[in-house]
């Protein structure tokens, strides 16, 4: 059945696109827009699939260019919240969900087998499934676009999309670019390590062709401390991209591009560490004997004191984690007067090996309660191809038409939790145990969709849209010995999701729109210890957005919107700690989840010398009405775990003149969020209150923009927002909490330097 269903499917879509080229007049393929960087200049992005200006699409978009991503330092795709007030990612060691986005509150925190993320990144066209990368490089632009984009965007993308665009190889010219972060645990109040290294090389090999290759180095000592033996833990990711760029007619383009990182981590890297703790009293766990507990001193013995901010540690243990991610795609656009017909074929793969983040839970070897994970093995593979043909611009009716094909396997070998009671030192007494078997998971996606965009007046457009997407997720789980399936476990799902709205051009300068949108995102099968699979249904939101967009002065532009959107089957994850010890996952549907609010964007240059992006959200994001908490609360219509209530952002650059070859230059960035939730209970614990994280850099460069140095600082004031709180860390509720802190947790001082050849 399923297999009729899909060639049908594929038919129909072959007939479509066969049949499309009667509906639009015509007339010749809109060339390409050329990338103006002058002060002056629009600023476009490809939203819906085609190059436009971001002050005619409707939909809310954020924009960062290449200038705001170095002045900030976003490095790494963690480091992304700070250009959208809109963008959260908090995401956890061991998740499935590249990324870990959330935007408008809506997003996807979970451990769950084939989980997808509800905020897809998208790189040069490409999805990158749960195969995501982790550094950012050698990057034109980033667009965040908001609520549901299943319509054009492959994949699942039910709560919005980062849209990332790397630079393209150049034809007329070599370059070389070398750009480096450097800053040093102890040096001018820094609190952690960081060496980055970046280089661009542009070669042209015909007056048609040219490569472009990119190398970097990631290497952090910290934030994380192992006092036992006196050293940071290390991050060390190093990288490459490299990308051919062939017009071989003047009809045919040809991209080929390809990625790999290897990434090292060593004790986990960013984990947990104990912020709060208690004592004395006797371990409340089942136990033969009563066995005194107190972990306050426990931790004082090996010189660890919990409270905010505290990234210490004690063990002996010495354990590394390895991941290795990478990636290939073809692209290929032929124009046919006047359609453009894309293809691209992509194959991703990541796979970590090792031992991973919770190989050793606490990391504090005096505690009477041992927790142990074993080592990992779990590889993922990604196959996408999509087939798109798109109308020509500016014509009474555009529309882009296509399907997409993706199949995403992860495996997992067997993995083991133990539990153990070291009541006195050298003694263990094995206490828990239990394997979860190793299993295979398959999510198998064909879809076919198509949106227009008819120009019913000089002013007036309107927009319709739809995608049906037919899913299949499987999960095979082996037995013990892991000779034969034990289970097997199967969602199959079709799904139709839709876009439709007006946009209205108020004057030259100005845009309205009002749109609503159905998503879908798939499903997941959770795999709970000691219990068989389940599934999770999928997640559908149903969205509506007004809002409006205007240039203001020379390219700096005003995005301002209302949204209101609610899921059917919000797929949540709580976690909670059993009588064992073990923290326990569950994931779960949970219906009537709501996000409302406004937010407005400012982003672009006001003046020649100054930049300047800022943005305010308010996002209610709520629980139901009558939901119960993790700790047995109500907590229904109070704000989502990892959704700030209020954000807001602010970057910026001003620049002068020294003289006739130098320039100086002052950057400043800011982000304030009001109070965050980290779990779903009523335990004030697990929150972190309204705060400010501050950073800026000053320096000087040529006038000709070949050469930069600078000091930059980050979280300047040393705010130790966390990227995730657990109470019971390890028992007790919240007396005792446990942490996870990244580079972002601590301040950051250091040199930047940037040249160009």
């Amino acid at each position: 059945m399923i297999c009729h269903t899909r060639t049908a499917l594929l038919a129909g879509l072959s007939l479509s696109v066969l049949a499309t080229p009667a509906l639009a007049q015509s007339a010749p393929a809109a060339a390409p827009q050329a990338v103006d960087n002058g002060p002056d200049a629009a600023i476009v992005v490809t939203a819906q699939r085609r190059v436009e200006k971001v002050t005619e699409v409707p939909i809310s978009i954020t924009v960062a260019d290449a200038g705001q991503l170095e002045r900030q330092q976003v490095n790494t795709v963690n480091d992304l919240n700070r250009i959208a007030p809109s963008l959260e990612i908090q995401s956890a060691p061991g998740q499935n969900t590249g990324g870990g986005g959330a935007i408008r509150g809506i997003g996807t925190q979970t451990f769950s087998a084939g989980a997808v993320a509800s905020v897809g990144v998208v790189v040069d066209q490409v999805s990158q499934g749960n195969a995501n990368i982790s550094d950012l490089f050698d990057v034109a632009r980033i667009e965040v676009l908001k609520g549901p984009q299943g319509t054009l965007f492959g994949l699942t993308t039910s709560a919005g999309v980062i849209n990332i665009t790397t630079n393209k190889p150049e034809f007329d010219k070599v370059s070389v670019r070398v750009r480096s972060e450097l800053s040093a645990a102890g040096f001018a109040g820094s609190k952690s390590g960081n060496q980055i290294l970046q280089g661009v090389a542009n070669v042209p090999i015909a007056s048609n062709a040219a490569i472009r290759v990119a190398a970097y180095g990631n290497m952090r000592q910290g934030p994380d401390y192992n006092v036992t033996t006196g050293q940071y833990d290390k991050n060390e990711t190093m990288g490459g991209r490299a990308r051919l760029l062939w017009e071989p007619t003047d009809k045919l383009t040809v991209n080929v591009i390809g990625d790999y990182a290897d990434t090292r981590t060593t004790n986990g890297g960013n984990f947990f560490t104990f912020v709060k703790t208690s004592g004395p009293g006797l371990l409340p766990l089942p136990t033969p004997f009563p066995i005194p507990d107190n972990v306050t001193a426990n931790l004082a013995k090996c010189g660890v004191t919990a409270g905010e901010g505290n990234r210490n540690y004690c063990t002996s243990e010495q354990y590394t984690d390895r991941i290795k991610t990478g990636g290939a795609s073809l692209q290929l656009d032929y124009q046919f007067a006047p359609f453009t017909l894309t293809s691209i074929t992509a194959y991703r793969s990541t796979h970590e090996k090792g031992y991973g983040a919770a190989s050793n839970v606490f990391r504090a070897d005096p505690l009477e309660l041992q927790v142990h994970n074993s080592p990992l093995d779990r590889p993922i593979d990604l196959f996408t191809q999509e087939l798109r043909l798109s109308s020509p611009a500016n014509q009474t009716v555009e529309y882009t038409l296509g399907g997409f094909y993706s199949r995403q396997v992860m495996r997992r070998a067997p993995e083991t939790v133990s539990v153990a009671i070291h009541p006195a030192p050298g003694v263990y007494i094995p206490a828990f145990s239990n394997t979860v078997n190793a299993y295979r998971v398959v999510d198998e996606s064909i879809a076919a969709f198509g949106q227009m965009t008819i120009h019913a007046g000089d002013k007036l457009r309107l927009i319709a849209g739809g995608r049906y997407t037919d899913d299949v997720l499987s999960l095979g789980m082996q037995n013990a010995a892991g000779t034969a399936q034990a289970s097997y476990t199967r969602l199959h799902v079709g799904k139709v999701s839709w876009k439709g709205g007006l946009q209205y051009d108020i004057d030259p300068r100005t845009m309205a729109y009002a749109t609503v949108a159905r998503g879908f995102k798939g499903g997941q099968i959770a795999t709970p210890t000691g219990a068989a699979p389940y599934v999770v249904l999928p997640e559908v939101p149903t969205s509506y957005e007004v809002g409006f967009k205007a240039t203001l002065v020379r390219s700096w532009v005003l995005d301002a919107n209302l949204f209101y959107q609610k899921i059917q089957n919000f797929q949540a994850q709580q976690c909670t700690v059993t009588t064992n010890g073990v923290i326990s996952c569950v994931q779960t549907n949970i219906n009537g989840v709501k996000s409302r609010g406004a937010e407005i964007n400012l982003f672009g240059k006001v003046t020649r010398n100054l930049s300047l992006n800022t943005g305010f959200i308010y996002a209610k994001a709520t629980y139901p009405k009558g939901f119960i908490g993790t700790d047995g609360t109500d907590i229904g219509n109070t704000q989502l775990a990892y959704a700030p209530k209020y954000k807001f952002t602010v970057s910026g650059e001003y620049a002068h003149d020294l003289g006739e070859n130098l320039k100086g230059f002052l950057a400043a960035d800011a982000v304030w969020k009001s109070r965050i939730r980290y779990e779903a209970n009523s335990l004030v614990d697990t929150t972190f209150r309204p705060h400010w994280t501050v950073g800026g850099r000053i320096g000087l460069r040529t006038a000709d923009e070949r050469f930069t140095l600078a000091v930059f600082a980050r979280n300047l004031f040393n705010v130790n927002e966390p990227s995730l709180y657990q109470s019971s860390f390890p028992y007790s509720g919240a007396a005792n909490v446990g942490a996870i802190y990244g580079p972002q947790s601590f301040r950051t001082v250091g040199l930047s330097l940037d040249g160009k050849f």
